[in-house]
């Protein structure tokens, strides 16, 4: 316990007036602000936008293991697990074991694809606004940044 508050920590010291220095706390801050846009848009459609994200990948995959989904989405299985959990619980998705095979696969119900139907146009105008308000040359920049960041090596921490 720190008792003494005037124990510096130099480097903390040294960032203090320094602009956002912290690229996970600058990604998680702009993933907020992305959450709540692209959820204005959604709203009243009964999905948040990170459900729609999974029911649009599903929309190309039409039916997949979860295991490469996951991948695809560059997320952890158990997260992917738990999200699959949760559209399954409203009728957007289902999960299945092909014959012959082992490993879970997940599809698009008709449920799923009505309520796509639906958002898509609500998400292409949230696209459509976001785009207008960082104009073409950031949008492209930042799509590629995030690009780069989402396949990052974390395993390998020496590079």
């Amino acid at each position: 316990m720190l008792t003494d508050k005037t124990d510096k920590i130099p480097l903390l010291e040294d960032l203090r007036h320094s602009p956002h220095v912290c690229m996970a706390e600058a990604a998680r801050a702009a993933n907020r602000a992305l959450a709540r846009h692209y959820g204005a848009y959604l709203d009243g459609a009964g999905i948040a936008p990170g459900q729609a994200s999974l029911l649009m990948q599903l929309y190309y995959l039409q039916d997949t293991s979860v295991a490469d989904f996951a991948a695809r989405m560059r997320t952890e299985r158990t997260t992917m697990v738990r999200n699959i959990a949760a559209l399954e619980r409203t009728g957007q998705v289902e999960t299945f074991t092909p014959e012959g095979q082992r490993a879970r696969h997940v599809r698009l119900t008709d449920q799923g694809r009505a309520l796509l139907t639906d958002i898509v146009t609500r998400w292409n105008d949230a696209q459509t606004a976001l785009k207008a308000k960082l104009g073409a040359a950031q949008w492209d920049a930042l799509i590629s940044a995030l690009n780069m960041l989402g396949n990052i090596d974390t395993h390998n921490t020496n590079d």
